[in-house]
């Protein structure tokens, strides 16, 4: 029998598959084991992933970024309000229900946050059918932690959408453990063991006490002021404090060139956790100018 495990996180998601005693994170068809949480709308089809989040900088009001911030909450909820000033892409309450306005010039769409992480949760089942090559649909969901009932519901509904069967599911600190099979191997004794989740726009840190195979969480923590956006944030503003230097522009207030210079910088620090130094070249950043930027570890 062959299972589906699937983390659909604020910024990104993977998918990994239990196959003959062993879990395999899979690559996706860009050959990357983490796909992008983003969907972008035009008027004839809906994009997922990579090139998605690419496309952002000609159509960042219909690219839809963080859909799991939202997922389940209403207007009333301190962290959809801190979302829906955040969004580039228009957050509405339409029928007591929040939406997405996609305008595509043609047309005018009101999209569920649900139908948004169906679409990843598709793109996720379509990863993991082309290694077990087989209609597997049996999936484990991970969840964070302080997820209430409405958030796991949307969640659960959305990945049921997108033809999964959803088997359980399971908080992200207690699926840490389970796949690196931390108290699987012996199930007597009790230890206490520290859970460390960088996400991308949180960083959470969980105690997790292990008994006899059984895991229970004594304490938890998140701050969500740290983490790869944030990252890639620091590293964009620092690419433009440089452009500045050597050209006399400062394009802080330029969106277009700003999301140029966040793509390259989130490039760049995928290529930094592996080189020591990494190359951020942009064809015509601002008013034709080029800009190239070597940036160390």
């Amino acid at each position: 029998m062959a299972a589906i495990g699937v983390h659909l996180g604020s910024t990104s998601a993977c998918v990994a598959v239990y196959k003959d005693g062993r879990a395999d994170v899979v690559a996706n068809d860009a050959g990357d084991r983490v796909t992008p949480a983003v969907v972008a709308y035009s008027e004839n089809e809906e994009v997922v992933g990579l090139a998605a989040k690419h496309s952002r900088i000609r159509n960042i009001s219909n690219t839809v970024m963080k859909v799991k911030q939202i997922l389940g909450r209403s207007s009333d909820d301190p962290q959809a309000q801190k979302y829906i000033t955040e969004s580039k892409c228009l957050v509405i309450e339409k029928n007591g229900k929040l939406r997405y306005k996609i305008d595509t010039g043609e047309d005018t769409k009101y999209i569920n946050p649900e139908d948004v992480a169906r679409l990843i949760f598709s793109k996720m089942k379509e990863t993991a059918h082309s290694v077990l090559g087989s209609e597997a649909n049996d999936v484990v969901i991970t969840v964070p932690f302080d997820f209430g009932e409405k958030q796991k519901n949307a969640l659960g509904e959305a990945a049921r959408a997108a033809g999964f069967n959803v088997l359980r599911l399971i908080h992200e600190p207690s699926a840490a453990l389970l796949a690196y099979g931390i108290g699987q191997d012996s199930p007597t004794g009790k230890s206490n063991i520290l859970v460390f989740k960088l996400g991308g726009t949180s960083l959470s840190v969980s105690v997790m006490e292990v008994n006899s195979g059984i895991y229970r969480v004594i304490s938890t923590n998140t701050d969500d002021n740290i983490g790869g956006t944030q990252f890639t944030e620091t590293l964009a503003q620092h690419l433009a404090s440089e452009f500045q230097r050597s050209f006399k522009h400062n394009i802080r207030g330029n969106a277009r060139a700003m999301v140029k210079l966040m793509n390259s910088a989130d490039i760049a620090k995928h290529s930094l956790s592996t080189l020591g130094s990494a190359n951020c070249f942009l064809d015509s950043l601002y008013e034709g100018q080029d800009f190239d930027c070597n940036v160390s570890r």
